[in-house]
């Protein structure tokens, strides 16, 4: 058992593989009560973060982006808590070292428990979400580890091999950045979704590209979700891209979706030239500044007219 970390037995073999379970003491480390968060948020420069609100359970499905004005941290928090918004504070390594020591130091232990398991490219972001606030369907690029701090919440995951729930040609366009890692749902689907509640404590991690969807149960909920690859997943990921290249501009089908053997490198380094000579761009993703909370009362969004909106640029 390390400091930070503990894997459930018989699942360090499978972390960065599949599913697994992991008991943490993160909490331990002071850094996620109100005072802390509200501190943290009080520090954070407007390229760093973003504040969203979404829609409810049944409603069309939409995300808004905001800004949190001249409300001070506490403020902020208090109208998560109390309101219908989440906050995501990315970059530790940039704006909070001590957050970005704290989840480098528990990979560290995930991975002197298994000499095989190696990862790069993490990155952590801070969540901060309301008690009803929820992720939509979508599937991430990375492998995913979902530290949860406070609150309760319910993670449901589906197959990432299903040609339903996730076919070769959607992964390949988020892959590609032709569209967002929102993907197509059907509600059916949760009757083959396995679903896990977590509590304060736990964290999960979960097969490369499952496409997944979240809701909060109860309290306030703070987690830091982490996306990172191993040596199989950089694989996949140039397996996929050059696979969407081949269909969509190159008018071919692929046949092969292996990331082992003579194949699967010669399609990474066909990615890698791809990239190098700049041949594929994504879609840039433009996010409009389309609402302020009301500091009067912190449980209301304030709408900013389509004329009066501005574009959020993130670093």
């Amino acid at each position: 058992m390390g400091r930070w970390t503990q894997v459930a037995e018989g699942g360090a073999d499978n972390f960065g593989k599949g599913q697994v379970s992991i008991q943490h003491k993160l909490n331990d480390s002071g850094f996620f009560t109100d005072e802390a968060l509200a501190e943290l948020i009080d520090k954070y420069p407007r390229e760093y973060y973003m504040l969203n609100t979404m829609t409810k359970v049944g409603e069309e499905k939409v995300w808004r982006s905001g800004d949190k004005g001249d409300l001070t941290g506490a403020q902020i928090v208090k109208a998560i808590h109390d309101g219908q918004v989440w906050m995501c504070l990315r970059r530790f390594d940039v704006v909070a070292p001590e957050y970005h020591q704290l989840i480098d130091d528990s990979f560290e232990e995930l991975e002197e428990g298994n000499p095989k398991l190696k990862t790069f490219k993490r990155e952590s972001s801070l969540l901060i979400s309301s008690p009803t606030a929820r992720v939509f369907y979508h599937t991430d690029i990375p492998f995913i580890c979902l530290w949860h701090l406070r609150g309760k919440k319910r993670v449901w995951l589906y197959d990432a091999d299903s040609k339903t729930h996730l076919p070769d040609k959607t992964l390949e366009g988020v892959i590609l950045r032709e569209t967002e890692e929102e993907v197509a749902y059907d509600a059916n689907w949760d009757n083959e979704a396995q679903s896990v509640l977590l509590e304060p404590g736990q964290a999960l991690s979960w097969e490369l590209n499952a496409p997944h969807r979240v809701d909060n149960v109860e309290g306030l909920n703070v987690s830091i979700t982490t996306e990172f690859f191993t040596p199989e997943a950089q694989r996949k990921y140039g397996v996929f891209y050059t696979n969407g290249y081949m269909r969509r501009h190159m008018g071919i089908e692929p046949k092969s979706t292996k990331t082992d053997g003579l194949g699967a490198y010669a399609k990474c380094a066909v990615a890698l030239g791809i990239k190098k000579l700049g041949l594929l761009k994504g879609k840039e993703r433009k996010m409009m500044c389309s609402f302020t909370i009301d500091k009067d009362d912190l449980t209301k969004i304030v709408d900013i007219p389509a004329n009066e909106q501005w574009e959020i640029k993130q670093a």
